[in-house]
């Protein structure tokens, strides 16, 4: 096991604008079970997120990430001879997707041939990212072994987990578009004719895409009924074995938000930034409270209220944003990239394998220390960077679908968020904007209260900023921090250890801390 010598925020001030000396990282340094992870908080976020105007990009993306599951499950080891009777529903699941990608070329119909979706194309990279690593080192693995059988079987279960709140995602999307139709036939006095299944939604075209989605969702439902909950109990817990992980993934974030920032406005990215910086504050809030437990922080009745109002006031500002953010919207590689290492350095010391582990717990592992001071000095940083974000909202040209817009512009006024207009009731969308599709150039009361949020998170992030600077605790992190386990250390462990990067020491040549590059 190598030492790697992890930056940390003071080392950086002065490379955070040189392009030069911090290059963007291209490489992906977590595990093969973070991996399959994150694919199901991408999944989790997309349910959440999705509707009607999202339905014909996901339908598209859904047959390339079923390949890249089954990809993944095939490169598994372990598998039976001959005929495995594991491998069914993925190979039915494949076989159900093939067709729709088969029925989708060519297709003049809705929803025709278009993009595709880049939350689904994310959780894709990430399968296929997952499935190299395990080719790559897969053979070292002892499946004969229970514990390694029990955690295969884990994998296998959060590969399908995956799938199935992707495909109930898809299905979601297109009973909003249904909706969608019907409202606006409607809306024109029109007659229309509801469908008798599934929902009265389910109407022509995307009726026989419900149909078929059900399918490939009663196909996943069906593994995962009676097993989810004992097949990821057998998942292997990794321990805490890289305490500068953290500091290196904040820092990195910081860098990658801010180069974000200074290119062209993409409400997708500033939306990306707003949901990290407010989980950011979350992982935060269990940090402190383990740090308090374990005796690393004086207990504070100021700190934690103002880190919880601090990510209240950036996920406010995340839902304004995602109105702002058209479907298929792409998110800049090294931003998204960076994120994601910053949800698995946090679960790495927050979690016990599927859930959030007791402060008591977490006030044993070894990079506490290390992730508090880390965590309090992104919450000092997130101060300047809810300014950077708060500017946004006076950027020239600012534009979003024009449903979305309408939406939020009638609920900013009735909820007082907004100054009201004087001549009563506005249609501030017009109906054939929204009929089309087309993106619409902020209404008035949208504009006016999204400057107010980003004032909000600004005043909560300075206030949360000015109370972690009195509380972090003395000192920095220690520059010998042991660092991440090269390559696969499979023995004593599982399959969700597999990691594709090797950490290397490198020699200081003075007594004076040696300089450090992003990596």
């Amino acid at each position: 096991m190598g030492t790697d010598l992890r930056l940390a925020y003071a080392d950086i001030d002065e490379e955070l604008f040189d392009a030069d000396q911090i290059p963007m990282t291209s490489r992906d340094v977590r595990s093969v079970g973070e991996m399959l992870f994150d694919v199901d908080y991408l999944a989790r976020q997309l349910l959440m997120d999705v509707g009607g105007d999202d339905a014909g990009t996901l339908l598209r993306s859904w047959p390339t990430m079923v390949a890249a599951a089954k990809d993944l499950w095939a490169s598994l080891p372990g598998r039976r001879p001959g005929v495995d009777e594991r491998d069914r529903p993925i190979t039915s699941l494949s076989a159900h997707a093939a067709t729709i990608e088969a029925s989708l070329t060519g297709r003049t119909a809705w929803p025709g041939q278009g993009p595709t979706d880049p939350r689904v194309d994310q959780m894709t990279q990430t399968l296929l990212e997952a499935a190299a690593l395990v080719r790559r080192y897969g053979s070292q693995v002892p499946h004969e072994q229970p514990d390694a059988h029990r955690d295969l079987e884990a994998a296998r279960t959060r590969i399908m987990h995956g799938l199935y709140l992707t495909a109930h995602a898809v299905n979601v999307a297109l009973h909003d578009n249904g909706r969608d139709r019907v409202n606006d036939v409607r809306g024109s006095g029109r007659r229309v004719q509801l469908a008798q299944h599934h929902s009265p939604y389910a109407v022509a075209p995307t009726g026989v895409w419900v149909d078929r989605m059900s399918g490939c969702e009663n196909t996943a439902r069906g593994y995962l009924t009676d097993r989810f909950a004992q097949a990821l109990a057998g998942e292997a817990i990794r321990p805490v074995d890289d305490p500068g992980r953290l500091a290196q993934a904040l820092a990195t974030w910081d860098i990658q938000s801010h180069r974000a920032l200074a290119h062209h406005i993409e409400p997708a990215n500033v939306l990306l930034i707003t949901r990290t910086q407010g989980l950011i504050a979350g992982a935060s809030i269990v940090l402190v409270d383990a740090a308090a437990t374990a005796g690393i922080l004086v207990p504070s009745d100021r700190l934690v209220p103002a880190i919880a109002e601090a990510g209240r006031a950036w996920g406010n500002l995340a839902s304004r944003w995602g109105d702002l953010a058209p479907s298929g919207a792409r998110l800049e590689d090294p931003l998204a990239r960076a994120a994601a290492e910053v949800r698995a350095a946090y679960r790495q010391i927050t979690h016990a394998t599927t859930t959030l582990a007791t402060p008591q717990v977490i006030a044993t592992r070894p990079g506490l220390p290390q992730a508090t001071m880390a965590t309090l000095r992104a919450i000092e940083a997130g101060s300047e960077l809810a300014h950077v974000v708060a500017e946004k909202a006076d950027a020239p040209n600012l534009v979003g679908p024009a449903r979305a817009l309408s939406r939020r512009a009638h609920n900013d006024v009735e909820a007082g968020l907004a100054t009201p207009p004087t001549e009563g009731d506005v249609v501030w969308v017009s109906p054939a904007d929204i009929l089309a599709k087309r993106l619409v150039p902020l209404p008035q009361p949208v504009a006016e209260a999204l400057r107010s949020a980003g004032d909000a998170t600004t005043e909560a992030c300075s206030t949360a900023s000015a109370i972690a600077t009195i509380h972090s605790p003395g000192g920095t992190v220690e520059s010998g921090a042991v660092s991440g386990s090269a390559g696969w250390q499979a023995r004593g462990k599982g399959i969700v250890q597999a990691r594709s990067h090797t950490n290397e020491p490198r020699p200081a040549t003075s007594s004076a801390p040696p300089r450090r590059h992003a990596r």
